[in-house]
């Protein structure tokens, strides 16, 4: 599971990632708490965590975001 933290555009991140496949790695939203947005991967890794960010950074409003993603076990 991956945590995107962000206090902004929690619906563009969750189109964003939610039922795609990213470099081999599919992600699935599962719940919003507070400024955390929960993601299942198809990889328990810290690769989902870094794709998923890279994802985000080359989306067209990543460069202008605020947010940390990390891998939990």
């Amino acid at each position: 599971m991956i945590i995107v933290n962000m206090p902004l555009k929690r619906d563009f991140v969750k189109d964003l990632l939610h039922e795609k496949t990213i470099d081999g790695i599919t992600y699935e939203y599962v719940k919003t708490e507070q400024m955390k947005m929960y993601f299942n991967t198809s990889e328990e890794s810290e690769r989902a965590a870094s794709v998923a960010k890279a994802a985000i950074k080359k989306s067209e409003l990543g460069p202008a975001l605020f947010f940390m993603v990390e891998y939990v076990k």
